[in-house]
């Protein structure tokens, strides 16, 4: 069910969820009149709450893809997608334009078009960010992968490539205070996968307040399920390590 649904160039359809037009206009009111990772700190902190929900988005190659915005349930990757909408827009329009910009490469709207990867954001002509990963610790660590090729060899998702990429992360055990202090509001946060085909388990986004830097997220963890804060250090103990993108 949808409470709307607007044809937008190249786009069949742009649906929105019901009630998610009321929460959009209220991070977009939110977010006025600030610079652009205040912008997306002011709009995702009207998201703190929402409930956890990792299909909200098609999961079928072969249905008919859609560009759709559910602002009432998100998961950790369609919150971050959001949340970089929200970094750049001051309206309802230009938000879903920015949107199908972050999650499909070339704004193709098409299920094999989508970043399905965290990863994707920085590869292309078209990335979305930078990858500095790298730039912030000399201890970053450098892995071949073979994404979307599960142990076994079979493909993770059956219609999309197994793309070779080199991961850089940064272990646990070398992020420090010197390193958090480098971070910013807005920068990215991927946990890194020792696991074949993936990239990374998780993401959120950063969130300075004074010297505290705060991981927001959609949390999967039974005990939460939802939009979340918590201090980005103590999340990190007993993970393998961190990708950041800006």
């Amino acid at each position: 069910m949808c409470s709307s649904s607007v044809q937008a160039t190249e786009v069949p359809e742009v649906v929105l969820t019901t009630g998610s037009y009321s929460v959009l206009e209220k991070a977009i009111s939110a977010s006025q009149g600030s610079y652009a990772e205040q912008k997306m700190a002011n709009a995702t902190a009207t998201l703190l709450g929402t409930p956890y929900n990792n299909r909200t988005l098609n999961m079928d190659a072969f249905s008919t893809e859609r560009l759709i915005i559910d602002l009432k349930a998100v998961d950790c990757m369609t919150f971050i997608e959001y949340s970089e909408a929200f970094k750049y827009a001051d309206d309802a329009e230009q938000f879903t334009s920015y949107l199908e910009k972050v999650r499909y490469v070339d704004a193709k709207v098409a299920f094999n078009q989508r970043r399905h990867f965290f990863s994707d954001w920085a590869e292309g002509d078209h990335k979305v960010v930078s990858d500095i990963t790298a730039q912030l610790s000399p201890h970053t660590i450098f892995v071949n992968k073979q994404l979307n090729k599960k142990s076994n060899g079979d493909p993770i998702i059956a219609t999309i490539k197994i793309t070779p990429r080199v991961i850089g992360y940064i272990p646990t055990r070398f992020i420090d205070r010197k390193l958090l202090k480098q971070l910013k509001t807005g920068d990215y946060i991927g946990i890194y996968s020792p696991a074949s085909g993936l990239d990374v388990t998780h993401v959120g986004i950063v969130i300075r307040d004074g010297e505290k830097v705060i991981f927001r997220h959609a949390s999967s963890q039974r005990k939460n399920l939802r939009v979340m804060d918590v201090e980005l250090f103590s999340y990190l103990q007993g993970k393998s390590g961190i990708m950041v993108f800006r």
